[in-house]
């Protein structure tokens, strides 16, 4: 039912003109339906806390964990913990997926990774957990990887810069993979970018 002014009647905070049917209420504060079904003051003014519903009514509380939010609303993350999966076959990755790690089990063949278009922050990241299978990474047909790679295996190894044509894959292959080998790919929203140099010895497609 509608509130009325008889409902609900506070005392009016000091210097404040009730016209017929306004309702006095604190600075900060909201109505709230109760279980009575009338309306309670809810105090929501609380310093970088949010309402929060509970199932049955809203609070006022503070964010806590691993992400605090400023007055201004501004949110940060003390601990990010990136999803990962384990996968022994290919995968068409969504944007969705974006900061997820694969683990590549395969046991044998080629394990196919399809990104997404290319979009600026999309981050995906590979890791071999099989020395007898092998990742293929494959773009949309304009976009570029660029990453850098080692040449060869051993301390004395050179690394290289692996460009291939636009929607040509990169790979790394049976005869020279290694449990461990890795790659990070970053996108700027045009192609993708290897993050630093990678683990193992990739090439094009």
């Amino acid at each position: 039912m509608p509130l009325q002014h008889s409902n609900y009647n506070p005392d009016l905070k000091a210097g404040a003109v009730a016209d017929e049917g306004d309702l006095a209420i604190t600075e900060g504060s909201i109505l709230v339906g109760a279980s009575t079904g009338l309306g309670t003051e809810l105090d929501a003014s609380g310093d970088t806390k949010i309402l929060v519903g509970n199932a049955t009514t809203i609070t006022s509380v503070a964010m806590s964990g691993d992400a605090t939010m400023s007055n201004a609303g501004v949110v940060a993350v003390t601990n990010f913990v990136r999803e990962g999966e384990t996968t022994t076959a290919g995968e068409n990755l969504l944007v969705a997926d974006s900061g997820k790690v694969i683990f590549s089990a395969g046991t044998s063949s080629t394990q196919t990774y399809v990104l997404p278009a290319a979009a600026m922050g999309l981050t995906y990241t590979f890791i071999l957990t099989h020395a007898d299978g092998e990742i293929l990474i494959d773009q949309a047909a304009s976009e570029v990887i660029t990453i850098t790679t080692f040449a060869a295996v051993g301390a004395d190894a050179d690394t290289a810069i692996v460009a291939p044509a636009g929607g040509t894959g990169i790979k790394g292959t049976a005869a020279t993979n290694a449990v461990g080998d890795s790659l990070t790919l970053v996108s700027d929203g045009v192609g993708w970018f290897g993050v630093g140099i990678t683990s193992g010895i990739w090439a094009s497609q």
